[in-house]
């Protein structure tokens, strides 16, 4: 399995076509209930950690807070400024970035986690975060539901539109969900791979209590439902410093 697949997916243009269903409301809906469950005031300041193209930002800076992005893609990081031209934007590996500034929330969201080799880079931005977090800050973790995914994965999909033909095959393998994406355009075709390390719910709750986090909330989904092992379609987990 390449390591790095992250860097060819996220900055191709393909990535949006296959993705173009994720759109400004799921978003609004996951920062609502976030904001519903945290003290946080228009003073305080926000760290979306990978944000990708800045749905979540957006939507933040809309309502008049603070916030900071940072995303290794270049490519999302261009979307992202031309969608908020005033943004504060800077390109990282969520490996490797540090911050001087302390934060009052960091947002780790739709599923920007799990996406390396080891359990030591894939824990090592949560508990590097919590040294530029406020006392009394919160780190939210959006994640899947590692028993449900399990249970419900498909196996293969396939959909056309605009001339596109996206497949797409699904697979657990070494504890990782993988999907090898195949997009065809005028018989041409390129080949994509996402893969992500799946962790059981009480395994990310002793990883982050081992770096000092509190848990303040836990949610199966966007709704603000309650978490279930066998129903919930994600993980919502909310720390407190």
């Amino acid at each position: 399995m390449q390591s790095d697949w992250f860097k060819d997916w996220f900055s191709s243009e393909e990535y949006n076509q296959v993705y173009f269903h994720r759109d400004d409301n799921d978003a609004k809906k996951l920062i609502d209930l976030i904001l519903s469950k945290v003290s946080i005031s228009k003073d305080h300041t926000i760290l979306d950690a990978a944000c990708g193209s800045g749905r979540h930002m957006n939507y933040l800076s809309s309502l008049g807070y603070y916030v900071v992005g940072f995303d290794l893609s270049k490519p999302f990081l261009l979307e992202a400024k031309k969608n908020n031209p005033s943004g504060n934007f800077l390109r990282s590996d969520l490996r490797e970035v540090t911050f001087k500034e302390q934060f009052d929330l960091v947002l780790n969201l739709f599923t920007s986690f799990g996406y390396f080799s080891s359990d030591e880079e894939n824990f090592r931005f949560p508990k590097n975060a919590f040294g530029f977090l406020r006392k009394g800050g919160y780190y939210v973790l959006d994640y899947l539901n590692q028993d449900y995914l399990t249970g419900k994965i498909i196996p293969y999909s396939v959909k056309e539109f605009d001339g596109l033909k996206i497949e797409e095959s699904r697979s657990i393998e070494e504890g990782r969900v993988v999907k090898r994406i195949s997009i065809t355009k005028e018989g041409r075709i390129k080949e994509f791979v996402e893969s992500v390390k799946l962790y059981p719910k009480d395994f990310i709750l002793e990883q982050f209590q081992g770096f000092g986090y509190s848990v303040n909330g836990l949610f199966g989904g966007y709704d603000g439902s309650a978490f279930d092992a066998e129903t919930s379609t994600r993980l919502i987990m909310i720390f407190k410093k």
